[in-house]
């Protein structure tokens, strides 16, 4: 079962203001290893640590909850997540959301790594650069000076918003793939919608909707890329241990 928007869309803050992010699924493909009782996942090559799984699955848990519940008219209670739906028991459809979750974050930190705005794309180290983070806040709040934005960010909330700038970062380079636009895609992309803005009733004319039609237009672009290597990734790991994994943690 893949992943759906809302399930996304509560921790990719700024990252999807704008999105359009295709559906991910395709090729990427679960390999079952009989016989091992072992928490094993990898994307793409790169293990996956009970640290970040976890953390994945908090992440998209209280939205798969919302998820399941619009679905399926189903109460939260104690057998919720080991209730059989359509769509699966209820921790399948949770790790399932996990799985999207983790092949989003790599796909768009990987692409970061690509392109050297950050050293490494890897969960270890966003909890490095988070911990380093929060020592600097609390540093100069120790000193009395200025903090912008919360003086503490939980880690899932530092993950989204490195997130959204890195997607920022991105877009505002225009010598990247993608994101050099023709005078005619930007025409068509104008004509696309109606761009109405403040209090005005009237479609704005290109030229005053510009800098917003060349915007929108990049990040689809981008969207796309990093959906299109959701779908490209390869996710291999022993299922049912993943599964029980899943359940034993939600359950306590």
């Amino acid at each position: 079962m893949k992943m759906s928007k809302n399930v996304k869309r509560k921790y990719f803050l700024a990252v999807l203001a704008g999105a359009a992010v295709l559906a991910a699924g395709g090729t990427a493909a679960w390999m079952f290893w009989n016989g091992s009782s072992d928490f094993y996942l990898s994307i793409n090559g790169s293990e996956v640590s009970r640290e970040e799984y976890l953390a994945a699955v908090e992440a998209v848990e209280y939205d798969t909850k919302m998820q399941i519940q619009e679905e399926y008219d189903t109460p939260y209670d104690e057998e919720f997540w080991e209730r059989e739906y359509p769509g699966g028991y209820g921790y399948e459809i949770l790790a399932d959301n996990a799985e999207e979750w983790l092949k989003y974050t790599h796909a768009v930190y990987s692409l970061a790594e690509e392109y050297g705005d950050i050293d490494d794309g890897s969960y270890e180290a966003a909890v490095k650069r988070w911990e380093a983070d929060q020592e600097s806040r609390a540093e100069k709040t120790a000193k009395g000076e200025v903090v912008y934005g919360l003086k503490e960010y939980p880690l899932d909330v530092y993950i989204s918003y490195e997130i959204s700038m890195l997607k920022e970062t991105y877009c505002n380079d225009y010598d990247r793939e993608g994101m050099e636009l023709t005078e005619e895609e930007i025409q068509e992309h104008y004509e696309s919608s109606e761009w109405i803005f403040d209090e005005s009733d009237e479609n704005a004319d290109l030229e005053t909707a510009r800098i917003a039609v060349e915007r929108e237009l990049r990040e689809q672009r981008y969207d796309e890329m990093i959906a299109q290597k959701e779908q490209d990734s390869q996710v291999d790991g022993d299922r049912d241990a993943v599964l029980r994994f899943t359940l034993k943690n939600i359950s306590q």
